[in-house]
């Protein structure tokens, strides 16, 4: 496993990212980007909740790695962070 790809996060801030395996960070990032898609925008509580049911057999905690890995997506400029009715919401940009 000490082999494996990681790949270093970003952060939208220039905050410095977590490095994470490659592998979970294809999952993750899939996961979130089939979810925004499938709902064209959603809140990030709705996102948490059904990402996770896009992952099979995944070995981690998956909320931290939905959250560092939604930052990233903002970060890279695929996802867009926006409030409404005091609520985060993410969209594809």
């Amino acid at each position: 496993m000490r082999d494996e790809e990681q790949i270093q996060l970003l952060h939208p801030e220039g905050k410095q990212g977590a490095r994470i395996l490659k592998r979970r960070y294809e999952a993750i990032r899939k996961a979130i980007l089939d979810e925004v898609e499938a709902s064209g925008e959603i809140s990030f509580l709705d996102l948490t909740e059904r990402a996770p049911k896009r992952l099979s057999h995944f070995d981690g905690k998956t909320t931290w790695y939905i959250t560092a890995v939604k930052l990233d997506l903002e970060a890279r400029g695929e996802l867009e962070r926006f409030e409404r009715n005091g609520r985060q919401q993410i969209r594809r940009t």
